[in-house]
């Protein structure tokens, strides 16, 4: 059976939805998770100390694209150490990707993982995508934080 039909094998396309910021938000409310909204409608909040935004891209806002900074002040001068960590993360999971940036002081990594729907999705589907986007981000930042104890504290 695939992941968008029916036991029976049929597809139920009026079980697909289009992807929106209220469906998302009704996602969180239904976990009591804190967050806001900016005027772009992205959605952003913290989960275990890090910074999330569920974002909306593409031209019809159908990707769903959650991402998130794992920021402890790692000075630039160690990109390369943090950038072999991430290339070890992406080598041995399948999400989320994580990569490095450096700003004039410091070392950022980014983890998301994105996902087409503009075909639609259910309930279901967005909560289990806001779920595991969730706990794998937060895994590859508590792996991060793990090589790097010395910078402990969040600086966003």
């Amino acid at each position: 059976m695939g992941y968008f039909t029916r036991p029976d094998g049929s597809l139920k396309t009026s079980d697909l939805a289009p992807l929106t910021t209220s469906r998302v938000t009704a996602c969180l409310d239904s976990h009591e998770w804190h967050y806001e909204v900016n005027e772009r409608g992205d959605i952003g909040g913290w989960w275990d100390g890090y910074w999330f935004i569920f974002a909306f891209r593409g031209q019809d806002k159908a990707t769903f694209f959650p991402h998130a900074v794992w920021r402890r002040g790692v000075p630039a001068s160690k990109i390369q150490t943090v950038r072999r960590y991430a290339n070890e993360w992406n080598n041995d999971h399948l999400w989320p990707r994580v990569c490095v940036v450096k700003d004039d002081k410091s070392v950022m990594a980014l983890a998301d993982f994105a996902v087409d729907y503009s075909f639609g999705l259910t309930d279901e589907q967005l909560d289990l995508h806001i779920r595991c986007a969730i706990d794998t981000m937060v895994s590859a930042f508590q792996w991060l934080d793990g090589k790097f104890p010395e910078y402990a504290s969040n600086e966003i």
